[in-house]
């Protein structure tokens, strides 16, 4: 008797151990981890003081995004994160731009977390840069 009530207790303390170690592991799961997401970040520059028709499309499954500007000021400079809680979360992501009256040329560029995975430079009147990152691109530039 006293050997199956040991085991008893000994099984109801693993048990209660277990558990505890569950419901630790529970609330540091519900902790938010920074930077969830990829980080998109778009640069125009130009010998310009100012770009027109600025485009920024970012397709993506779960926070598609758009900016469209007719003039800015340059050097440019956004950011975006895109939740990455998802497959394949980002299809695309283009930027174009025209260069102000006033510059000779033009360039954009594309980062995702730091890296870069698209870039255009145009030169002369009516300068126009135009960067794209297609899904294919992500898979070839994450390699």
């Amino acid at each position: 008797m006293k050997s199956k009530l040991l085991s008893f207790l000994l099984i109801s303390v693993s048990i209660t151990l277990a558990s505890c170690k569950v419901a630790e592991q529970e609330e540091d799961s519900s902790q938010p981890i920074e930077n969830e997401g990829l980080i998109i970040e778009v640069l125009i520059e130009s010998d310009a003081s100012y770009a027109s028709e600025l485009e920024v499309d970012i397709n993506s499954r779960n926070d598609p995004q758009t900016v469209t500007e007719a003039s800015i000021e340059i050097p440019y400079s956004k950011t975006f994160v895109i939740s990455t809680d998802t497959a394949f979360p980002i299809s695309s992501t283009t930027v174009k731009a025209t260069a102000g009256e006033d510059g000779d040329w033009i360039s954009c560029k594309i980062l995702y977390d730091g890296k870069e995975v698209a870039t255009h430079h145009s030169e002369g009147t009516s300068a126009t840069a135009a960067c794209e990152n297609k899904f294919i691109d992500n898979i070839l530039s994450y390699q």
